[in-house]
């Protein structure tokens, strides 16, 4: 069989060169930069990107970098730290550790932080492995070099999830510089920051964490009034951070207690029409429509995105809070029994789920 094939190969090659066609056998060659400069950032990107993750809460989302790990004794799971901003995990309620579509999100355990700094460690348990960037001034009590006109690359997810380790380049402006009242605390710079990319890392070139990206500085007074402010970005200098973070001590780790839920995201009608198509709902569609899931939890595997949910325990759905009418008093284990419509081959069906709470 395998000499058949091999026939059939040189018989078409050869028919290919009498005819005056050409035959090349390309293999895939992974991008080489024609700069060394840019070969060494993509290599340093490469590198580090996979400690960088989101930290999603119930109020919206923020970065992390996970910088520790350690063994859970008596178990084949691990303990990871990640550090964030304080203000990603101040009042956020259950909380996830997010690493790209390809994964399925991590419940936080607990979380640690200090708000005057705006730094935080969120702690998360899991079987897999994952990368750990070895952070040299918590782990070896050392200082890394921050010096103006430096090349930084800040990884996070601004705006949306959607946006997972966008990367930003720029300089540092100001090697120190006042935060919170603290001076020294942060570092300037004009990688772009946006609402999302709070808690994520800011790397040099060799790919050594120099800072936690926390604001943005939107607007400056000038004689002509307010403007948009270019390229004055905020983050947490490590050196600065780390004794804090070095320090935090098991009792200060507060626990981040799960509640039963259902596991997706709604819009009421009139709000999600207003940014996508109305194909994507029956006519005159009355419910609220699913937009997202908790990938820790049970909805995922029976409803869909766009899914309009008509009904719930046998009652109409036309708000939110009629969904929040029937989740109150809510238990794990509970069976609630949802009717969504949903587009099936250009065709609008109606389907009956019973989904427990988890």
């Amino acid at each position: 069989m395998k000499k058949k094939l091999l026939y059939l190969v040189l018989a078409l090659m050869t028919v290919l060169a009498l005819t005056g066609c050409s035959f090349v056998l390309r293999a895939e060659v992974p991008y080489q930069s024609p700069t060394p400069y840019e070969q060494l950032r993509i290599d340093m990107i490469r590198t580090v990107e996979p400690s960088v993750v989101a930290v999603k809460t119930e109020t919206g989302h923020g970065s992390g970098i996970i910088f520790k790990s350690e063994p859970i004794l008596e178990t084949n799971q691990t303990l990871y730290y990640v550090m964030t901003n304080y203000h990603v995990v101040e009042n956020g309620g259950e909380m996830t550790v997010h690493f790209g579509s390809s994964q399925t999100d991590i419940q936080v355990s607990d979380y640690a932080g200090y708000q005057l700094y705006d730094i935080a460690v969120v702690r998360f348990k899991s079987s897999k492995t994952f990368r750990v960037h070895d952070v040299a001034p918590i782990n070896n009590n050392t200082i890394t070099e921050i010096v103006k006109g430096q090349d930084v690359y800040a990884i996070g997810s601004p705006q949306n999830i959607d946006k997972f380790n966008y990367v930003t380049q720029g300089i540092v402006s100001l090697p120190t510089f006042s935060y919170n009242g603290v001076v020294g605390l942060a570092i300037m710079h004009d990688a772009e920051l946006n609402p999302g990319n709070s808690g994520g890392p800011l790397f040099n070139l060799k790919g050594e964490l120099i800072g936690i990206n926390v604001a943005k500085i939107p607007t400056v007074s000038s004689k002509d009034g307010t403007i948009a402010a270019e390229g004055l970005n905020y983050s947490l200098s490590i050196n600065k951070i780390a004794p804090i973070v070095r320090n935090f001590k098991e009792s200060d780790y507060q626990k981040v207690e799960r509640k039963p839920r259902l596991g997706i995201s709604v819009q009421e009608v009139s709000i999600f029409l207003q940014e996508n198509d109305a194909s994507l709902l029956p006519p005159n569609p009355v419910g609220v429509v699913v937009v997202g899931f908790d990938q820790t939890r049970n909805a995922k595997d029976y409803l869909e995105k766009y899914d309009l949910i008509v009904e719930m325990n046998g009652t109409p759905v036309t708000s939110i809070a009629d969904i929040g009418a029937q989740l109150a008093n809510a238990a794990f284990g509970d069976p609630h029994v949802l009717k969504v419509m949903r587009k099936v081959n250009g065709e609008f069906v109606t389907l009956t789920y019973t989904i427990i709470l988890s």
